[in-house]
C-alpha cells in the first residue's frame, strides 16, 4: 500500500492505468438486440475505448500524468488507439505491441433511454503484466502515486496489484467487468488494495456466498470492506448514486440530476475522478461528490471517450453543485 506521497514538488500526481485498450463500435438503436431479431441502427461509429482507456483519458484531461499499462496488436487499429492516447496526453512508451494478437473490437449497443448491451472479447495476449507496470513506473520518472487496475484481464490482476504495491503506489481496483469465479477472486492480494470501486452487481459477485450478497444495496460497501479487508470501498448504484464505506462508516450519496443520453463511459469517469481526488488529498466524501458530478456530465452526452469530462467542465459543474448543495440539492446520509 502507498505511503501517501503525492506528486513531487509542483508536479501533479502520477498514475498508471492497467487494463484493456480496444476499439468501440457504438451502435444507437430504438431497442437492444435479441437473438434472431433484426434491428435497424439509427447511428454507428467507431472510437477507441476500453475501461482502462477511458480512465486513462479522464485522468489526463484532469491534467494528471498518466501512463498506460496494457497492449494492442500490431495493426492499424492498435496504431490508432496509441495515437489517440498520445493526443490526449497519456504516456504509451511502456505499452506493449503484440504482433500475434489483433487489437479487439468491443460492440456497444445503446438504446434511446441510455441503457446498453455490450459484446466483447479481448485476447489474453493483450493483458498487461507486472513487468509492464514496472516499466510504466520507470517511464513516469521512477515513481507513481497511484495505480488503477481493472478486471478486464482478471487472471492478471494479482500480478498487477503486487507490482503496484511494490512500487509504493496507492492501489485502486475497478473490478469490472464482473467476475464470478471465486478462485480468481481469491487470488487477488486484497490486503494490498487501498480503494475498491465496484458497481452493485460486481459488489455482489465479490461477496460470493456471503449472506450480504443478497442483501440491501446500501449495505454492500460495508460488507465488501469487511470481507476483503479493503479500507475504502465505494459501490456505485447508477441513478441511485453510490455508497461510500471508509473509516468504519457507510454513507449514501445520491446522484445529481442528469439527462441521460448514453451511460457507456460513466462508470469510468466516476472511478477516475474519485481516484484523482483521493490521491490529491481530498476527503473521501468530497471525492465522491466530484465523481458523481463527472458521471452526470458523461451520461448527458453521446459516445464513449468523447463524452468524458475535462478539468474545466468539472470545475464549472462542481461550482454549480456547491451552490445547489447550499440549497439542499446535493446531500449524503449515513446508511
Amino acid at each position: 500500500m502507498s505511503t501517501e506521497r503525492v506528486g513531487e514538488g509542483d508536479l501533479p500526481p502520477r498514475f498508471v492505468v492497467a487494463g484493456a485498450f480496444v476499439l468501440d463500435c457504438l451502435i444507437e438503436a430504438a431497442d437492444l438486440p435479441a437473438w434472431g431479431r433484426y434491428l435497424r441502427a439509427d447511428a454507428m461509429r467507431m472510437v477507441p475505448g476500453g475501461k482502462a482507456f477511458n480512465q486513462a483519458v479522464t485522468l489526463a484531461r484532469l491534467g494528471l500524468q498518466v501512463a498506460a499499462v496494457g497492449a494492442v496488436g500490431r495493426d492499424p487499429v492498435g496504431v490508432a488507439i496509441r495515437s489517440v492516447l498520445v493526443t490526449e496526453g497519456v504516456e504509451v512508451s511502456a505499452m506493449a505491441v503484440r504482433p500475434g494478437a489483433p487489437t479487439p473490437v468491443c460492440v456497444v449497443h445503446t438504446r434511446g433511454d441510455g441503457e446498453k448491451a455490450v459484446v466483447w472479447r479481448v485476447p489474453d495476449e493483450l493483458a498487461g503484466t507486472g513487468h509492464d507496470l514496472a516499466r510504466a513506473v520507470g517511464a513516469s520518472g521512477g515513481h507513481v502515486d497511484a495505480a488503477l487496475v481493472t478486471f478486464e484481464f482478471p487472471w492478471a490482476v494479482p500480478d498487477l496489484v503486487t507490482a503496484a504495491a511494490k512500487a509504493d503506489a496507492r492501489v485502486i481496483v475497478d473490478p469490472a467487468p464482473t467476475v464470478r469465479d471465486a478462485g480468481l477472486l481469491d487470488e487477488v492480494p486484497w490486503e494490498q488494495v487501498d480503494v475498491l470501486v465496484p458497481n452493485e452487481s460486481e459488489a455482489r459477485a465479490l461477496l460470493g456466498a456471503h449472506p450480504a450478497a443478497a442483501g440491501a444495496a446500501l449495505q454492500l460497501a460495508a460488507a465488501v470492506a469487511d470481507r476483503l479487508g479493503v479500507p475504502t470501498v465505494c459501490v456505485t448504484l447508477g441513478a441511485r448514486g453510490c455508497v461510500l464505506h471508509t473509516a468504519e462508516r457507510s454513507t449514501h450519496h445520491p446522484a445529481p440530476p442528469a439527462a441521460v443520453v448514453d451511460t457507456t463511459a460513466a462508470g469510468d469517469a466516476f472511478t477516475a475522478v474519485f481516484a484523482a481526488r483521493l490521491v490529491a488529498g481530498q476527503p473521501p466524501d468530497e471525492a465522491v461528490r466530484a465523481a458523481l458530478l463527472a458521471a452526470a456530465l458523461t451520461v448527458a452526452r453521446p459516445g464513449a471517450y468523447e463524452a468524458l469530462p475535462t478539468a474545466r467542465e468539472l470545475r464549472d459543474v462542481t461550482a454549480r453543485g456547491d451552490r445547489g448543495r447550499g440549497r439542499g440539492a446535493l446531500s449524503h446520509r449515513a446508511c
